[in-house]
C-alpha cells in the first residue's frame, strides 16, 4: 500500500485568487445555465411566489465566495468592518432619495393628468385642512395662497396620499343679485 504521508501538499492559502476566481466562475456558470428553456405550457398560469429566482441565485454565490475566502484563509473581519457601513450608507441614501423622488414622479403624474392647475382652488381633505388656491408648482412642492393671503407650500405626493377636492373658480360662482 502507498502511504499518502509521502505526499505533500501546498496549504491552500498558495492558491490565493485564482481559487477565487475558480470556485466563483463555476459557482456562476453552474446556477445560470445559460441554455435553459423557458417554455410555459399553454394552459399553465405561472405565479411568482416566494423570494425571486435571482435572489436565491446571488445568495447562494454569496455564501460559496465567503465559505472559500474562509477556506483559503481571508480575514474577514476587514471586509465586514467595510461592507456594514458602506450598505448603512446606501440604506440611508436611497431612503432620503426616495422622498425626493416620491414628490418628483407626483409632480409629473399632476402635470400628466391635471387634477388641477395654476389658478384652481384646492382643497386637501385629511387631518388638518389645507385650502388654498394654487399659485406655483414646481418638482417638489405646489404653492398655494391661502385665504388670509399667506403661501402653504404643499409637497406634491401628499395630492396623491389624501382626498383632493378642486373648487370652482371664485369668477365662475354664481352670485345673488340683490335688488
Amino acid at each position: 500500500m502507498t502511504s499518502f504521508s509521502l505526499y505533500t501538499f501546498p496549504p491552500l492559502k498558495a492558491f490565493g485568487p485564482a481559487a477565487i476566481a475558480t470556485v466563483v466562475i463555476a459557482t456562476t456558470a453552474v446556477l445560470a445555465r445559460v441554455g435553459r428553456t423557458k417554455n410555459v405550457p399553454p394552459g399553465f398560469i405561472r405565479r411568482p411566489t416566494g423570494l425571486p429566482r435571482g435572489f436565491a441565485r446571488w445568495l447562494v454565490i454569496g455564501v460559496l465566495m465567503v465559505g472559500a475566502m474562509l477556506v483559503l484563509g481571508f480575514d474577514l473581519q476587514g471586509l465586514w468592518s467595510t461592507l456594514v457601513p458602506v450598505l448603512s450608507l446606501v440604506a440611508i441614501g436611497f431612503v432620503a432619495m426616495w422622498s425626493i423622488l416620491s414628490h418628483m414622479l407626483a409632480s409629473v403624474l399632476i402635470v400628466i393628468f391635471r387634477p388641477f392647475g395654476v389658478g384652481d382652488r384646492v382643497e386637501i381633505i385629511g387631518d388638518d385642512l389645507v385650502l388654498g388656491e394654487v399659485t406655483d408648482l414646481n418638482p417638489i412642492y405646489t404653492t398655494l395662497r391661502a385665504e388670509d393671503g399667506g403661501t402653504i407650500q404643499v409637497p406634491n405626493n401628499l395630492f396623491f396620499q389624501k382626498a383632493l377636492k378642486r373648487h370652482a373658480p371664485i369668477a365662475a360662482v354664481p352670485r345673488l343679485a340683490l335688488t
